[in-house]
């Protein structure tokens, strides 16, 4: 019996200390010289997110559009246009018809 009732004692020891090493839900505030010091590593716990946030959300539509290549959406960008151009590219345009003739003049 007395074997017992020390076995139940060790136990409730145990529960006693395994108890006090659980994180406290509040956090402590400590005045010093009439000034209020919070703890911060408390307070950061507290902040700190879940240990399994859940995943990202999947991008929308509009989104996955925008971080597409301009290439890829049509749009001209200025490498495809001098490639395209060749060594016109930035010269003004001339006309490709002949000059006109000259009036013809009857004698």
């Amino acid at each position: 019996m007395l074997a017992c009732i020390g076995l139940w004692l060790c136990l409730c020891a145990a529960g006693a200390c395994a108890s006090a090493d659980a994180a406290p839900s509040g956090c402590i505030e400590v005045e010093v010289n009439g000034e209020r010091v919070p703890d911060y590593a408390c307070i950061s716990r507290l902040l700190a997110p879940a240990s399994s946030p859940s995943p990202p959300a999947p991008p929308l539509g509009s989104e996955q559009r925008i971080r597409q290549p301009p290439s890829a959406l049509g749009l001209a960008n200025r490498a495809a246009t001098q490639q395209r151009m060749g060594s016109s590219f930035g010269v003004s345009t001339q006309p490709q018809r002949p000059p006109p003739p000259p009036p013809v003049i009857r004698p």
